[in-house]
């Protein structure tokens, strides 16, 4: 009965991530028909481009140490790391500023003006997640799926306002910065009835207790960060600004599905795998890691058949004639998609077994083969877009069959 009330529990949890994930993800598609109408292939070049960066340096945001908030057994000292990732992103964004300011004109080819809002973003971002991880400890999923929610309603509000008035080189930057900050305000606003005040004593006892996640989590977390974006840096640099354009939808309708299934099933996965872990029930740990792999897997494959066999037709429907090479990209893209999808949630089994030193080995591993493979493919090879793009799938698929194994000897190691 125990058992059975506690995945009833699950289940409860991932049905709210799913729901308000699948909003979340579900709205910014729906509209984006019409985006694709609002907005060029150069609007979405820049937009993919200010992405890439950002993705990379938000990594940096909060030291890594709001990942541990799930798991002290005492909430003093939650909030502890809490108010520490806080302090960290304020002060990491303001250097991000002053460095923005200094080089914003090395990337004013790639990026122009849209540079001086990455710290802007990162702050946003860095804030929003210490607060989503702090509803995850408290097991308000409702509250952290509502956030989400209001964060493509603003998203859409704001692109589709800036479309209609033309003012479309940063709107849809814009709107995401505009959503951000609504999540980060619903959550403040239900989460924290009154700041308190820290002692420094306390924030430096819980930074050297927990001083693995920026350790091992940090460099690591870049470098795979930067493998994944590796794939638009390139782009951005040896192929035409329409391609990117291209790619950048592609990513962005790509990427509905895996936040759908994987972001709203990871984050209840590495709150239960927590739990079985810390009270040593090992056996059942394997076992739910296994299902939840092949529940991936089943969910998964439908979508990946799908846009394999007819990605150019829908895409030509959906979006406009114009964004048929899109379709050809997704297309090629659907088989990496599939094992990311499956494989990329249960990164978290590293955060709760704390073996984070196995996945920065791997990450490390994922930066240098990405970066060889993609620069002798445009720089050498001079591949085209499409061949680019088969040989990185090809890449993927083999590292991430490396990261799964690795993710369950792991887990299989635990005495």
């Amino acid at each position: 009965m125990k058992l059975k009330i506690f995945n009833s529990e699950f289940l409860g949890n991932v049905s709210y991530q799913m729901i308000g994930t699948g909003l979340a993800q579900i709205l910014p598609f729906a509209v984006s028909p019409l985006l694709t109408r609002l907005y060029s292939e150069q609007d979405f070049a820049l937009f993919t481009s200010f992405f890439a960066w950002a993705s990379i340096l938000v990594v940096g945001v909060g030291g890594r140490y709001q990942f541990a908030i799930v798991l002290p057994s005492k909430d003093a000292e939650a909030h502890y790391l809490f108010t520490l990732s806080i302090y960290i992103t304020f002060i990491y964004s303001t250097l991000l500023m002053l460095g923005s300011i200094g080089i914003g004109s090395f990337f004013n080819h790639q990026l122009g003006s849209s540079i001086y809002f990455i710290p802007l973003y990162v702050f946003l971002f860095g804030i929003w997640t210490s607060f989503s991880y702090l509803s995850v400890r408290r097991k308000t999923f409702f509250h952290n799926a509502t956030a989400k929610v209001f964060q493509s309603i603003i998203y859409i509000i704001t692109s589709v306002v800036f479309g209609l008035v033309k003012l479309t080189n940063l709107g849809l930057i814009l709107g995401r910065l505009f959503g951000l900050a609504t999540s980060w305000l619903y959550l403040q606003r239900i989460s924290i009835k009154k700041i308190d005040f820290v002692k420094i004593d306390n924030l430096k006892t819980v930074a050297k207790k927990y001083v693995d996640y920026p350790k091992y989590g940090l460099i690591p977390a870049f470098l795979d960060t930067a493998s994944v974006q590796g794939i638009v840096l390139v782009m951005t640099r040896f192929y035409a600004t329409n391609d990117l354009g291209y790619f950048g939808l592609t990513t962005l309708v790509l990427s509905a599905p895996i936040g759908l299934v994987g972001g709203s099933f990871k984050d209840v996965f590495y709150q239960k795998m927590t739990s079985l872990i810390t009270s040593n029930s090992y056996q059942q740990a394997r076992g739910f890691f296994l299902k939840s792999a092949l529940g991936l897997f089943v969910l998964g494959l439908p979508i990946c058949l799908t846009i394999y066999f007819f990605g150019p037709d829908i895409f030509k429907f959906v979006f406009g004639h114009k964004w048929e090479r899109s379709g050809y990209f997704a297309s090629i893209l659907s088989l990496s998609f599939l094992i990311q999808l499956v494989v990329s949630p249960l990164s978290s089994i590293f955060n709760a077994a704390n073996k984070l030193k196995v996945a920065s080995l791997w990450q490390t591993l994922y930066f240098i083969t990405t970066f060889i493979t993609l620069g002798v493919s445009s720089y050498v090879l001079k591949l085209s877009a499409e061949e680019l793009l088969v040989v990185y799938v090809i890449h993927e698929i083999i590292l991430y069959l490396i990261y799964f194994i690795l993710q369950y000897r792991t887990l299989n190691h635990l005495s």
